[in-house]
């Protein structure tokens, strides 16, 4: 089920319980059941907006000049030209984070009577570090004459 129809169901219970004339009280199960779907379906919703919003983007630059895109962007990454003599650009952003702390590993050690080393204690070393990156490829194509005729965006997201 999608997010509409998610909330024509709550608006079919809620029309239901006015129509009988008696409020019933939802019991707290439901609620939380249609609190989980809606949270679920607004996810979606959100995911799905993103995509329509990018190809809206994309679309808003078919028919443009380079120019203005060149004004706009700034110079692409990569530029080649096409077999029809037009142009292929590609913008590429490269985002890398990281985070964590390393800590280094110890073993305490202490000498007997009889002048033999004895472990007292260890701890093993820490390691929570990580680093991911994000990377959005554009690629943008443009006719002889300069007018954009297409966009391509791409993203890849790698952690370790």
């Amino acid at each position: 089920m999608n997010f509409i129809q998610s909330m024509c169901f709550v608006l079919c219970l809620f029309a239901v319980e006015s129509a009988s004339g008696q409020e019933t009280k939802t019991d707290k199960r439901t609620k939380e059941a249609l609190a989980q779907r809606y949270a679920a379906d607004k996810l979606y919703t959100d995911y799905q907006r993103g995509i329509y919003n990018r190809e809206a983007w994309k679309a808003s630059w078919v028919g443009a000049k380079l120019s203005e895109l060149y004004k706009s962007w700034g110079v692409p990454t990569r530029t080649a030209t096409d077999e029809k003599g037009g142009k292929v650009l590609v913008y590429e952003n490269v985002t890398n984070t990281a985070g964590g702390s390393y800590t280094p590993g110890y073993i305490e050690t202490a000498t007997n009577g009889f002048g033999q080393t004895v472990v007292t204690g260890q701890k093993a070393a820490e390691d929570t570090r990580w680093s991911s990156q994000y990377i959005t490829i554009t690629t943008v194509y443009a006719d002889k004459n300069g007018v954009i005729t297409k966009v391509d965006f791409d993203s890849k997201y790698s952690r370790n």
